[in-house]
């Protein structure tokens, strides 16, 4: 008890000397909106940069900035000027790259290194420090533009293109026959900065996702989920449409995975932040694939703060004011069994269209068991592009004591949301089936 009342006068004098602090966060989109709430509560003053001017996470922010993520002159500018003490990285993958730079240069707080960005924001670059490691990877191809008819007819299909350096599913496609991959090929360049293309064998096996918190050079593993994709689009990558903590793979990941994550940490040189890594699991081997230096898209951590009372969020945001992490503290609160319950981060997706109207929000809202909606799509939104998360139009955060109690709230969430178009046509993908889990 002595101990929990010592945490929460450290919070509070944290919090108390927070207030008046300024944060830029590079990037508003919707899943940003609650790194900036959190940072709002904190009593820091919020300036959120992005391009667009309607980017959902700057209707939140302090000072909304229309600054384009990538223009590292124009955000130092704000840094000086401003006299900004911290900054961060909102969800994106792409923009990883430019939160290191701009801290870098502007001389604040970063948790990351150009060696750290350059590995865990590449694909290609991840799979060869796997290597190095010991740790299986994919099965890869190597394809150019001057690859052969012939060679292309070597390929075990169905195979997968994706960018090496883009997120959210963006650029990737399935391909089951030789003519498919040229055109494939050019999409998935065509999303890449850095012009290069990663070909994959394409997976339909046990798909996880792994989430960890480092605290002075020592990691801890936040969540392992199972993750549920929807796949009934043709020629497009899946998209997530629920993920299940603790994963039925977590102790796996632990006898055969763990140690080795750790040496590769190390040798990086990880001292603080958060890391993401999805992985595929086949034959009782886990191929990781799919890193993240940044929140996610699935907002794991509202699911840390309920079972760990760890707040994540707050932990990035103290790092980025003050350089340190040593007032929380995390040892021994992080356990991504979540004590034997269950959570679950459930994705309701909808195909190419406008959507014309979202029936049953207020009923999910009731819902015993649901702690959190994000919602990312309204009436009136065009969902343009298949395969990628713009089709994710919210996401869920649940808790259970039992399986079968989150089963129960799944099947009520997909008995009470329904989607249509103009035309009155169901614009639902398929959920995942309760009964997988």
């Amino acid at each position: 008890k002595r101990r929990q009342q010592e945490d929460k006068l450290s919070i509070m004098k944290q919090k108390t000397s927070f207030k008046g602090k300024k944060l830029l966060i590079i990037g508003a989109t919707t899943e940003t909106s609650l790194l900036v709430k959190k940072a709002n509560d904190m009593g820091i003053l919020t300036y959120v940069a992005d391009h667009l001017d309607n980017s959902p996470a700057k209707k939140f922010a302090s000072y909304p900035l229309k600054i384009d993520g990538f223009d590292i002159q124009s955000l130092y500018r704000v840094i000086e000027d401003q006299q900004i003490d911290g900054v961060l990285v909102g969800c994106a993958d792409i923009l990883v790259p430019s939160y290191q730079k701009v801290c870098e240069l502007a001389n604040k707080p970063c948790y990351l290194t150009k060696d750290i960005v350059e590995i865990f924001a590449n694909k290609k670059n991840l799979k060869r420090k796997l290597c190095e490691f010991g740790l299986p990877t994919i099965p890869e191809y190597n394809i150019t533009n001057e690859t052969s008819l012939k060679d292309l007819d070597d390929l075990s299909y169905p195979v997968l293109l994706k960018p090496v350096d883009n997120n959210s599913s963006k650029g990737m496609s399935v391909c089951y026959n030789r003519d498919e991959v040229k055109d494939a090929y050019n999409i998935a360049l065509s999303y890449s900065r850095s012009k290069t293309v990663l070909v994959e064998k394409y997976m339909t096996c046990d798909d996880i996702t792994v989430s960890y918190v480092f605290q002075n050079g020592i990691p801890s593993v936040t969540t392992i989920g199972d993750r549920y994709v929807n796949r009934e689009q043709a020629n497009v990558g899946t998209i997530t449409s629920a993920v299940i903590y603790p994963s039925r793979h977590s102790q796996l990941y632990f006898d055969t995975i763990h140690d080795k994550m750790c040496k590769l940490f190390s040798a990086m040189g990880i001292k603080n932040g958060i890391l993401s890594i999805q992985g595929f699991v086949e034959n009782n081997k886990i191929m990781f694939y799919d890193p993240a230096l940044r929140i996610t898209g699935c907002q794991y951590y509202v699911l840390v703060k309920h079972f760990c009372d760890v707040d994540l969020l707050e932990y990035l945001i103290t790092f980025a004011i003050t350089g340190s992490t040593d007032n929380i503290c995390l040892n021994g609160k992080v356990d991504s069994y979540f004590g034997g319950k269950i959570g679950a981060n459930l994705v309701i997706s909808v195909k190419t269209g406008v959507i014309k109207e979202i029936i049953g929000v207020d009923k999910l809202r009731s819902i015993p068991g649901i702690i959190n909606i994000t919602q990312e799509h309204f009436p009136g939104d065009e969902i343009r592009i298949a395969g990628t998360a713009n089709q994710n139009i919210m996401r869920l955060h649940a808790v259970a004591k039992e399986k079968a109690d989150m089963q129960d709230i799944m099947r009520k969430v997909q008995s009470c949301i329904k989607v249509y178009d103009g035309h009155e046509n169901d614009m639902l993908l398929k959920q995942t089936d309760p009964e997988v889990i």
